[in-house]
Parts: C-alpha cells; sequence; structure tokens
C-alpha cells in the first residue's frame, strides 16, 4: 500500500487517498520507524531505497563558462565546453 513515488502516477493511490496532504511525511515515518524495527538486512535495503526515492531531487545547476552565470544544464550536450543558453545564441546562432 505505501507508494514508491508521489505525484507520479495518473491515479492516486490507496496511501494518499488515506491520508491525504500528510501522506509524504506519514510515509517517511513508517519507514523510518520499520528501518529502526527490522533486522533483516535486504528489507533494510529495500526500505533505505524507498527512503532515497522520497526525498526530493536536487537540482544540477552549471556555471556558464562565458559569462559565469549559473544555469540548469540540459541533457543535450554538443559542444565540450558548458554555456548558459544566451551565451549559446550569441556565439553560435544558427548552429545550435
Amino acid at each position: 500500500m505505501l507508494p514508491s513515488q508521489f505525484g507520479k502516477g495518473k491515479v492516486d493511490s490507496a496511501f494518499l487517498k488515506l491520508f491525504g496532504d500528510k501522506s509524504l511525511e506519514q510515509a517517511k515515518s513508517l519507514l523510518k520507524d520499520a528501518w529502526e524495527r527490522e533486522d533483516d538486512s535486504d528489507v533494510k535495503a529495500e526500505i533505505e531505497r524507498r527512503l532515497k526515492l522520497l526525498e526530493p531531487k536536487e537540482i544540477n545547476e552549471i556555471k556558464c563558462c562565458r559569462c559565469g552565470k549559473l544555469f540548469q544544464s540540459k541533457s543535450v550536450r554538443k559542444f565540450k565546453k558548458s554555456f548558459c543558453e544566451e551565451c549559446m545564441k550569441k556565439r553560435f546562432g544558427s548552429q545550435v
């Protein structure tokens, strides 16, 4: 019943329907309590994996090598150096 991800699916899980707005905090507290009481290493590893999935993802920001501005990088990388979108347009124009 405990979901591994919140808000990703089209249909709300039974857990989300039951606990509503406080479902994320409730899931974390239940997993932490279960981890403390559990003796089996495989089950502990699965609990740790689920706890890690519930943590928010960090935003990766890169410094532009031309202007020094921090920007969120896209996974596509055509050039050796990291340029922000504005510097990319200035430097490479229609090549991008």
